[in-house]
């Protein structure tokens, strides 16, 4: 059973992997609230004209959310909110400042290492896509690439792409 021991260390905010042509930056999380049900009106009460993001489309500077599923989508704001977990008429958050922990992939070689990570192209409404295996959101911001990973699953995920990266 020594193959269930997983020594890596989690990475932490600000934790940096520099390799020639690419660079991965552990972000901190900010603010993270799960929404499911009618996404539309609970993204109009918590965020108003916080857009809806898909695969690959570019997040902004303020607040956006971050589609998982026709019914389930990420609110993204830059702190935690103030929220009633629980069901609100038409739509239920839970609070999930902690469920995801978010990479930036920078560089000329950027696209190399998501290409290497990843299969689905741009054009989903779901930002949701298998990243290294695991089931992670992945955006744009500016020119790196964003990819919002469980953190049950950061450990593996810095590690593999440690590697990929040749360090």
């Amino acid at each position: 059973m020594r193959e269930r021991d997983w020594t890596n260390a989690a990475p932490e905010a600000c934790d940096l992997i520099e390799a020639q042509g690419v660079t991965v930056r552990c972000l901190a999380p900010g603010g993270a609230t799960l929404i499911s049900g009618d996404l539309d009106a609970a993204v109009a009460v918590l965020a108003p004209g916080a857009p809806m993001i898909g695969l690959l489309e570019q997040i902004p500077d303020g607040p956006f959310a971050l589609r998982i599923a026709r019914d389930r989508a990420l609110l993204c704001t830059q702190e935690p909110l103030d929220v009633s977990p629980g069901w609100h008429e038409i739509f239920a958050l839970s609070p999930a400042d902690d469920l995801y922990v978010p990479f930036e992939i920078a560089g000329e070689e950027a696209e190399a290492l998501r290409n290497s990570c990843m299969s689905a192209q741009a054009g989903s409404l779901s930002a949701m896509t298998l990243f290294g295996g695991k089931e992670c959101l992945v955006t744009r911001a500016r020119t790196a690439i964003r990819v919002w990973i469980p953190r049950s699953e950061t450990a593996e995920l810095w590690t593999r792409l440690r590697v990929l990266s040749g360090v």
